[in-house]
């Protein structure tokens, strides 16, 4: 019984983590005001929290108690001088760097748990996949903080001119 907790305790830390990864990216897509940023950070946000639940999902069909410790999200997290950063102008390479830093965090502990094969071969497969999204997430901030691809890209919708009739 004990050995079963010991080969999950790794899979809750990362599920914590995770957790933790989706509110960092929850919160940029909150600040930034750039739409293509927005929609990056919101997308990642949401397969962040796809990640967190698919993690929890194996722990409790392995019978383990999930980590508690992400019950709060997004900004009820943040203290008022956080708030106050937000509210004042945020940078987008800072919250590209801060979610990226975030991702290569727990791609460390990804490669860890794959690395050392105790869990079953179906956790694992969900890992791995998961891992390579992470991956090319990291692939896109890069991107955008190396200016590769356009923080504010020149599409601007066009304005209609009206004919007076």
């Amino acid at each position: 019984m004990e050995d079963r907790y010991s080969k999950f305790k790794k899979l809750n830390w990362l599920l914590t983590e995770s957790f933790e990864a989706e509110r960092t990216y929850y919160n940029a897509g909150e600040d930034v005001q750039q739409v293509e940023l927005k929609r990056f950070f919101n997308y990642e946000s949401v397969n962040r929290n796809r990640f967190s639940y698919e993690i929890s999902e194996q722990l409790v069909q392995a019978e383990i108690e999930p980590a508690k410790e992400w019950a709060h999200k997004g900004n009820l997290d943040r203290d008022w001088r956080e708030e106050r950063k937000a509210l004042i102008k945020t940078k987008p390479l800072k919250l590209l760097k801060k979610c990226r830093k975030k991702d290569e965090e727990n791609l460390e502990i990804y490669t860890e748990i794959l690395e050392n094969k105790v869990l079953p071969k179906e956790v694992l497969k969900i890992l791995k996949k998961q891992k390579e999204t992470i991956e090319s997430a990291v692939e896109k901030c890069l991107k955008y903080e190396s200016g590769e691809e356009a923080l504010n890209p020149s599409n601007r919708p066009k304005v209609r001119k009206l004919k007076a009739m």
